[in-house]
């Protein structure tokens, strides 16, 4: 069903039936539960300390001897945070978090070449993010500083790290 249909469909409702039917919403969706608890109370600072939780079981994710964070499911974590519309600093903190978090991990842990693809590519998206809205000033500094800890391993630079120092040194070309 489209915008356009469902506004049509409610047009004629009143003010009483259109508080049943949200009330009838609330109780049958926990999406949209979430959303009008949210709208009620936005506590924005409890409700990313929720998603943090779930984030960081997800980059810790350690299966068949390895960390094995599944960047879709970061993904969609994030997106249902930004669902909530809390704010571009709240999306940016926890974008940062994501990132720091998995150079904490790759700074101990070897990823495999595709998951070090993954979190490249949502490095890049995180800086992307960050450019138009001006809060590079801000996360930069902490972003580099997560990289620059990574160590390499025994025998073997770590390839996250190079990833990541990489897509680092042409986005900063790019913004002189």
């Amino acid at each position: 069903m489209s915008k356009t249909t469902l506004k049509k469909a409610i047009a004629d409702f009143n003010a009483e039936q259109l508080k049943e039917l949200l009330f009838d919403i609330y109780a049958k969706s926990k999406e949209a539960k979430e959303i009008l608890d949210f709208f009620a109370d936005p506590d924005i600072s409890a409700k990313a300390e929720a998603y943090k939780k779930p984030l960081l079981k997800e980059i810790n994710r350690y299966s068949r001897r390895a960390h094995r964070p599944r960047m879709p499911k970061i993904r969609a974590l994030l997106k249902k945070f930004t669902i909530l519309e809390p704010g571009d600093e709240a999306v940016a903190e926890m974008m940062v978090f994501v990132v720091t978090e998995l150079c904490a991990v790759g700074a101990k842990e070897w990823f495999k070449d595709t998951t070090n693809d993954a979190i490249n590519k949502f490095f890049v998206e995180t800086l992307g993010f960050l450019k138009p809205r001006l809060l590079l000033d801000e996360y930069l500094p902490r972003i580099t500083k997560a990289i620059r800890e990574m160590e390499d391993f025994r025998y073997y630079q770590n390839p996250l790290k190079s990833k990541l120092s990489g897509s680092l040194y042409r986005f900063q070309l790019e913004l002189e």
